[in-house]
């Protein structure tokens, strides 16, 4: 069994998602993917900087970051599936692309240390007792020279809420393993904000996370499911197995009848005539 972080993460939400994944269990919902637009394209351009632009002398210019840009966009987009005319949809697909630009630009100003890291770095660590594996992916490790810092790169517009501790444990978890030491620092950097908050991180830390991931790793092996909490989770909302899902469909009735009781209870039960 390989097992990555993204895994790990999915199976504890839930474990249905986690095998109908696993298994590629069809979907008839197509969702969109503007969410994950944004990230997708920064990170796109501070791999290709990390890895082969830093490396020049010279500073490209923002017109050339655009022509790259552009090409990556275009590409992108014929390739991804999005339904702008949704709700939630803030910025078209011009105004994302000048957002994701202007952030480029912000993090190459606000940041000097490109030239020291390495992005897209990939760890397979295979775990002799089990026969199973755990691999991962960094978006940055940072090589100072002194010292060793993993970065996560998020484009999340809120610090905090969408981001996972655990993540980062995930990582210094394989590069103990593959190096037999911790990384000085591990962090998330923000690319809106053009900022770098670090995670406390000690062997104590790491080690009770690898029990948990162990605990997490025999549940999986031994085809354990749990029946998910009566309530409506964001994963549960993004789901596209959601409409094939007795769990969700039950969630959905819990739901629909606490927000009933609740309306009753403000109106004394009584039926109030809207009517003009």
């Amino acid at each position: 069994m390989r097992l990555s972080y993204s895994n790990y993460r999915t199976y504890l939400n839930c474990p249905r998602l986690y095998y109908n994944q696993v298994n590629k269990v069809p979907s008839d919902v197509k969702d969109s993917e503007y969410h994950s637009l944004y990230g997708r394209l920064i990170e796109s351009f501070f791999e290709k900087h990390v890895n082969c632009y830093s490396k020049r002398d010279e500073l490209i210019p923002e017109s050339q970051i655009r022509e790259i840009m552009r090409r990556e966009w275009d590409y992108m987009l014929d390739n991804a599936y999005v339904d702008w005319s949704e709700p939630w949809v803030k910025l078209g697909s011009n105004e994302l692309f000048e957002q994701v630009i202007e952030d480029i630009l912000k993090n190459l100003e606000a940041f000097d240390f490109w030239n020291q890291c390495t992005s897209e770095v990939s760890y397979k660590i295979d775990l002799k007792k089990s026969g199973d594996s755990l691999t991962g992916r960094m978006d940055f490790i940072r090589n100072t020279g002194s010292s060793i810092e993993i970065l996560d790169g998020k484009g999340t517009t809120k610090m905090d809420k969408n981001v996972d501790i655990e993540q980062l444990y995930f990582y210094a978890l394989l590069y103990l393993l593959r190096h037999g030491k911790l990384p000085n620092k591990v962090g998330f950097l923000y690319y809106r904000y053009q900022l770098i908050k670090y995670v406390d991180i000690n062997l104590d830390i790491i080690t009770k996370f690898k029990n948990k991931l162990a605990i997490v790793k025999r549940a999986i092996s031994q085809d354990k499911v749990f029946t998910p909490k009566p309530m409506l989770s964001k994963h549960c909302k993004w789901c596209k197995w959601r409409f094939q899902c007795d769990a969700f469909s039950a969630k959905k009735e819990v739901y629909a009848s606490r927000k009933k009781n609740k309306i009753n209870e403000k109106t004394d039960g009584q039926v109030i005539d809207l009517s003009i």
